[in-house]
């Protein structure tokens, strides 16, 4: 399904290509939650991360709601699968809470990186659950990439980082919950896309957050803010990119995210992840990108 006329048209006057529009707002996305993930990890590092993941829908869906009502009224806020909503807010929650505990251990370019692991675990996924058929081919991949994830974590040779585990746990989780946002996003408009992941992923964190309550700070109020925005902006121009290609086409746009998430690590923290991290990356990338690659042209096969 394509975007609704009035989101395709706003752009495609500057972007004509459909593909190109598609890479674009993935590359906008990519930077916007790379702000998101500078302020989660300033934020985890001074209150209890899963106390900030609750704040970040919190302030995710004050900034989506009063738009959403003001563009489209109370119809804005329909959604035509809210039980799909609802299970995608069961990947979303459990990955995102291990991930929002995993960034205090990590930096932010080696959790980019095992990030990359994505479509290896939606491919064994495809087979155990989707019961499809992989060729050797993307078996082959899909063990360089497991190489490439064991050069960043060096098991036996480096202490094994509690960051580490808790997103080898969220990973296959985020991926779940990304195959999932590619199905709604085929039915509602992206804006109320994330407005239904903002409001189930505050419900779901409302106990938690509860439990860690801490009062934050004017400063801390302010990041918190900040969450909402830049987590929204991302959110939604990744979701209006869904609609406009498939997700293994924009898969490999994603691999910026390393480059962000880098170059945040040095100007924020003055610090970045080893080269291991970069050298398991690039294995990765290059697993990922052909998996990429054979989705696309099976997808091309089935049409």
């Amino acid at each position: 399904m394509s975007a609704p006329a009035v989101e395709v048209d706003s752009l495609s006057r500057l972007i004509p290509s459909r593909t190109m529009r598609g890479f674009v707002l993935a590359v906008v996305s990519g930077i916007f939650f790379n702000f998101l993930n500078g302020s989660v990890k300033e934020l985890a590092s001074e209150m209890p991360p899963l106390f900030v993941a609750w704040g970040r829908w919190i302030a995710g869906l004050a900034v989506i709601t009063p738009w959403l009502l003001w563009r489209a009224g109370f119809a804005g806020l329909r959604t035509q699968d809210l039980k799909l909503h609802s299970f995608r807010g069961l990947f979303h929650t459990t990955g995102y809470g291990l991930w929002y505990e995993a960034v205090v251990w990590l930096p932010l370019a080696t959790m980019a990186a095992l990030g990359f692991t994505g479509p290896i675990f939606v491919t064994i996924g495809a087979v155990v659950f989707l019961h499809e058929t992989v060729h050797w081919r993307r078996w082959a991949a899909v063990a360089v990439g497991f190489a490439g994830m064991l050069v960043i974590v060096r098991p036996g040779l480096t202490e094994l980082n509690p960051g580490i585990v808790m997103m080898l746990l969220a990973v296959p989780l985020m991926a779940g919950s990304n195959l999932v946002g590619k199905v709604v996003s085929g039915r509602d408009r992206p804006a109320g896309v994330v407005f239904w992941q903002s409001l189930v992923g505050m419900i779901c964190f409302t106990p938690l957050g509860l439990w860690y309550w801490q009062t934050p700070t004017l400063a801390q109020l302010g990041l918190f803010v900040s969450m909402g925005v830049f987590g929204t902006l991302g959110y939604f121009f990744i979701t209006w990119a869904y609609r406009l290609l498939d997700i293994s086409a924009l898969q490999p746009i994603t691999f910026l995210g390393i480059v962000w998430a880098a170059l945040m690590d040095v100007a924020v923290w003055g610090k970045t992840s080893d080269v291991w991290t970069f050298v398991g990356a690039a294995i990765i990338v290059a697993a990922t990108s052909y998996i990429a690659h054979r989705e696309a042209r099976a997808g091309g096969r089935r049409t």
